[in-house]
Order: C-alpha cells, then structure tokens, then sequence
C-alpha cells in the first residue's frame, strides 16, 4: 500500500498543483496554452516515440490485451448508449457524448505516467497500444454516432475523412506509429539522439498533469445530474470491473498485464470528449462535468485499483 501511494500521490498532486495555479491566477489562459502546445507537440510525443522505438514491440505485442480493452470500452459505450435512451430524455447526440464520457479514459496525460510510476516502464509500451486503439475506435464510434444523429443523410465518406484528417493532425498518433516502425526495423538510435528524447520526454509527465490540473479549473458545471453519476459510476467502477473479467477470466493474460488493463480502464473520462462534444455544439457542459468530476474520484478509486491489484 505504501508503494501504490508513494507511487499515485506525487501524480494527483501534480495535477492539484496546476489547478491551483490556474485558481490563484499564478499563470493565465496564454501561460496554460503555452504549456498545453509544448506538451502536446513536443514532450508527450517525443516521450512516446522513444518509448515505442526502444521497446521490443514484436516480443511485447499481445492481441488480447486489445482485445481485452477494447472489447471492455465498446462494451460501455453501448450499456451507456442504451441505458441513456431507457433512463433520461435526450436526443441520441446527447447519449453518444455520454457514451464516449463513459468509455474513453485520459490515457495520454495521465495514464501511461501513472502506468510507468506504478507499474514500472515495462507498461508504457502496452498502454501506448491502448492509446491508439482507443483513440481508432472509442473516437471514432462516437464521431459516427454524431454524424449518423445529425440533420441530413449520414455521411460515411464524410465521417472516414474527419477521423483520417484527425488522425494526420494528432501528434501522439503520428509518433507512436513511428516509434513503432523504428522498434520494429530496429534502427540503432544515435546516442545524443537517445539523450535528447530523455531530456525532452522526461518533461512530458509532470508537465501534462500539470496542464491537466490547470486545464480543469473554470470549465463549467451543468445540469444533467442524473447523466453524469450514470456516466461517473459507468467510467470508475463498471469499466475496471468488467475490464479484469475480459483480461482475467476470458483471456487469462499474465497478472501484470491484467494489472494495466484495469488501471487504464479505471482512469478519468479523457478531454477529447469534451473537444469532440464542443466541435458538434453538443452536450459540452455536461461532458466538462464528467471530466472534471471523474478527475477529482479518480484520486482515490485509481489507488484502489493499484492497491487492489497489488501494484
């Protein structure tokens, strides 16, 4: 136990530190922008690119273990879908950001630093495969859900050129990929080469829970209660819940891996449903809601997980 909170605190901290200094105007909105544009174009995909270029992909690449979460998040996604239509009034638009709220954890900033911290470095590339598949099909199934909901005949050439335009624009993605085809190859790394992804890459997990933490101050409370306990308790309890039965007891994959799916699984719902729900003017505020409140329950239900888990 002493080891998860050694290893969890120092993370949410982080985060709580950039949210206070966003709270007491210590740094403002083009401070907080600055820091999310080095981070998201610089040090998380520098980090990312080593990561996945000095791992033995081949060796590591397991298809259960996408199988396993992916199976797990598309899982919630349609409980939270169909349960929305029987439990609340809204248009189907509204249940597909709940939806994606539901399914879709913060990986990138949050979950593959406290996957490294927790479960040591041997967890980045896994969760880096999860990073892309999530992001191929939690955003993209709920893309097409607002597509197929918006007024007009559903555009199929429409919805693949979006998600194939934000995948070329997503920096994560592009380095990931690379790294991967690098690992693959096995392209020796030049030495200062090695050194500059350390300096760079070792900036990326303070600096994004920091901007994590500054990012969640001032984003808007809405209605909608009943919609964001559905999606809180979808998100923190029943995703991780069902995430170690797929890894567990279907798939029986090695006690670590299981360790990681359920972490990843158990993480706060990401920002990129709030982006997405923003981009289609709908359910913005609720979707803020979630992440901001997931966040904050995700302090102490991650750490049970890892304490559960024997992290």
């Amino acid at each position: 136990m002493t080891s998860v909170i050694n290893a969890v605190l120092p993370l949410f901290a982080m985060v709580l530190v950039g949210f206070a200094a966003m709270r007491f105007r210590l740094m403002g909105e083009a401070a907080l922008s600055g820091l999310n544009t080095f981070v998201y174009f610089f040090a998380l995909p520098v980090m990312l690119f080593f990561t996945m270029a000095r791992a033995p992909i081949l060796d590591l690449f397991d298809w259960r273990l996408i199988v396993a979460f992916s199976g797990t998040s598309v899982t919630i996604f349609v409980i939270a879908l169909l349960g929305g239509t029987v439990l609340f009034r809204n248009t189907f638009q509204e249940r597909a950001v709940i939806a994606g709220a539901s399914s879709f954890g913060n990986i990138v900033y949050l979950g593959i630093p406290l996957a490294i911290a927790s479960l040591g470095p041997a967890a980045g590339p896994p969760a880096g495969m999860i990073v892309v598949a999530d992001n191929l099909i939690i955003i993209s199934l709920t893309m097409f859900c607002m597509e197929a909901a918006a007024p007009g005949s559903i555009s199929i050439p429409r919805l693949f050129a979006q998600v194939f335009r934000g995948f070329l624009r997503n920096p994560f993605m592009i380095a990931m990929l690379i790294g991967v085809v690098v690992g693959i190859v096995r392209i020796p790394i030049p030495e200062p080469v090695d050194r500059f992804g350390s300096l760079l890459g070792g900036a990326a997990g303070p600096c994004a829970l920091f901007a994590l933490g500054g990012s969640l101050y001032g984003r808007p409370i809405a209605e909608g209660k009943g919609e964001v306990g559905f999606a809180v308790v979808l998100k923190l309890a029943l995703m991780p819940l069902l995430a170690w039965v797929a890894s567990a007891l279907l798939l029986d994959l090695p006690g670590e891996t299981v360790a990681l799916i359920v972490l990843i699984a158990g993480l706060p719902t990401g920002a990129n449903i709030f982006v997405l729900a923003t981009q289609y003017g709908v359910a913005s505020a609720r979707a803020s809601t979630i992440v901001l409140v997931t966040t904050g329950i995700a302090v102490l239900s991650v750490s049970g997980i890892l304490i559960y888990m024997g992290g």
